[in-house]
């Protein structure tokens, strides 16, 4: 608790989350109860949307994006799942900026391999986001979109996070692996979205260096190239948003170089210098 920062209503702070693998004991039942059936527990991919809250037509509309975009990247939709929740545990401007938040459950296509399957959701991820941001959807961001993890994070303090979700105190919730993160906001005001973990990191630290960063980063969008990611890569393009935080823009490239082709541990010395290496 003493690491992360706490508004004086001392239930808002500056975000806490986690990051686990996907609990299939509580998402397989979800999808039977939607009518659908889950042959494969690793053919589910989980969703996590950050949806406007006081909009409905636009909460409509980010939604219509989603189950749009994963169609016609050939991504089966199972439907959405309204994640439970418990508001009394938040401070006050925590539930000022609260944004809806939704599960969308997504089908891996037939015969795609683990690391295809991951990558046509990125891709569909960043074109969701496209359409959003194209539409001025306000308050929306996708904490996660993956068949491997799923991140639950929020404006709250560490206490709190179990609280907030009962599913991470559901018996059910089985995980071999779990990255947690409490935030201590530096160059950023704090806000949902930038609550850690991001989609593949939590970063305790201050990257000075952002701006510059950022600038190289674009500077070099010409020259990536890979062939595990088809079609032009000026898609995912601008790498880096202008408007996240230093650990959110160090978390875009990450994802970028790994899901390009690099082992995680090549990704991340890749982005570390030399001489500190």
């Amino acid at each position: 608790m003493h690491r992360g920062a706490v508004d004086a209503d001392a239930k808002t702070g500056d975000g806490a989350g986690i990051t686990t693998q996907i609990p299939y004991k509580i998402f397989a039942p979800e999808v039977e109860k939607l009518g659908q059936k889950l042959y494969n527990n690793s053919d589910l991919a989980v969703g996590v949307m950050f949806l406007p809250d006081d909009n409905e037509y636009e909460t409509a509309r980010a939604k219509s994006n989603t189950v749009e975009v994963l169609e016609k990247r050939g991504l089966h939709v199972f439907g959405w799942r309204e994640v439970p929740l418990n508001l009394h545990v938040l401070g006050e401007k925590a539930q000022m900026t609260m944004p809806r938040i939704e599960h969308v459950l997504i089908g891996r296509p037939s015969g795609m391999s683990d690391d295809d399957y991951e990558r046509r959701l990125f891709l569909a991820r960043n074109e969701i986001e496209d359409r959003s941001a194209a539409d001025k959807i306000s308050n929306f961001y996708i904490p996660s979109f993956s068949h491997r993890v799923i991140v639950y994070k929020g404006l709250l303090v560490s206490a709190s996070l179990e609280k907030f979700y009962p599913d991470l105190a559901n018996p059910d919730y089985e995980t071999a692996i779990a990255l947690y993160h409490q935030r201590y906001s530096t160059n950023t005001f704090p806000t949902w979205a930038l609550a850690h973990p991001f989609r593949m990191l939590g970063h305790n630290g201050e990257i000075n260096t952002v701006k510059g960063n950022r600038n190289w980063m674009h500077a070099r969008e010409n020259l990536l190239k890979t062939d595990l990611i088809p079609g032009d890569l000026a898609r995912v393009f601008p790498i880096c948003s202008n408007e996240a935080s230093d650990s959110a823009s160090f978390d875009e490239v990450l994802e970028l170089i790994h899901l390009g082709g690099r082992s995680l541990p090549h990704s991340i010395l890749m982005m570390i210098p030399s001489e500190i290496v």
